[in-house]
């Protein structure tokens, strides 16, 4: 009896270590590590909170800023809640859950952006720090001293609810499958790519009018509103969507089949309840990074691309009094 139970724990190791889960999750570790190796060197020599001079805000600007990053960190934790609510209902750590960790530890990726030029100007009335990227190797844009992170309102808070984006296109998914039932699988995940395109454009346009962050550059022929510091560049708006859009499908299929994510699948192989948890926590923590690295460096090459700061960005913009 022993002697069975042996062979077929060791039969499910050997099948786990060749599941998608079990890759996913190694990758969550090596993602998380690398991010660790970034910013615990980053903190050991000091947080700080630089501020420039030769800049005005207005007062009815100050208060929007103040007034969203509340907002943020309320509807961070009110996602959190959900989110750890629906794992502990189901007894297991949820597609959107695991998801949503990964994009929060993800951000630890944040100064790719501007990684060899500015993509991307953040509003330096905003809660901000430092940028811990000089701890990346080869990080090297214009005025690498005076890079800031706004860990409340694009870096930290920012990339943990991308989840909301991901949710906004599969509401709108739902909605194109519910609506035209008979539609096969081409037809509807192209529905579906283009539905998260309108979508990610609709809720940059309110986040960029709300004056933390700016896209410093942008090909005038794909961009809204070009030649403004409100730009939204849709190349941006097309790389959020290959984003979104795996996790997506995912979704999809698990509500409507009742299929296992893939990244999840093995990790029932695990020994334990716990064990399972803990491999599709790790598996969504490596997805989430793995897309959100993805997405980075494709904002970064359309960068290139793209034309001369908008003449009419604000001075709280940085690094308009840098020029």
């Amino acid at each position: 009896m022993t002697s069975t139970l042996g062979t077929a724990t060791a039969t499910s190791a050997r099948r786990l270590v060749h599941a998608p889960a079990f890759w996913w999750a190694l990758t969550g570790i090596v993602f998380t590590l690398a991010g660790a190796a970034v910013l615990i060197p980053w903190a050991a020599h000091g947080v700080r909170s630089p501020h420039y001079g030769g800049d005005s805000i207005s007062p009815a600007r100050t208060i929007v800023v103040v007034t969203v990053q509340v907002l943020l960190v309320l509807t961070l934790i009110a996602c959190a809640v959900h989110l750890t609510r629906t794992s502990l209902r189901r007894g297991q750590v949820t597609l959107d859950a695991g998801i949503a960790a990964g994009f929060l530890i993800s951000s630890w990726q944040s100064p790719l952006l501007d990684y060899r030029d500015i993509t991307v100007v953040v509003n330096q009335h905003a809660a901000h720090v430092n940028s811990w990227g000089p701890y990346i190797p080869g990080w090297n844009p214009p005025h690498p001293e005076l890079q800031i992170e706004a860990p409340i309102a694009v870096t930290g808070v920012g990339f943990g609810l991308l989840i909301l984006w991901v949710w906004a296109q599969a509401l709108a998914g739902r909605k194109i499958a519910d609506r035209f039932p008979r539609w096969g699988p081409l037809r509807l995940w192209t529905a579906i790519l283009i539905a998260g395109i309108v979508t990610d454009a609709l809720i940059e346009a309110a986040w960029l009018n709300t004056g933390i962050y700016s896209y410093a550059h942008a090909w005038k022929p794909v961009t809204l509103f070009a030649g403004h510091w409100y730009n939204i560049p849709l190349s941006a708006a097309f790389a959020a969507t290959l984003f979104t859009t795996p996790f997506v499908v995912m979704r999809h299929l698990e509500q409507t089949r009742g299929a296992v994510p893939w990244i999840y699948r093995g990790a029932e192989l695990a020994s334990t309840a716990r064990g399972q948890n803990i491999i599709r926590l790790l598996a969504g923590i490596g997805a989430g990074n793995t897309a959100t690295f993805v997405y980075l460096v494709l904002c970064v090459l359309w960068g290139l691309a793209g034309g001369p700061m908008p003449a009419d960005t604000p001075s709280y913009l940085w690094p308009m009094n840098a020029r």
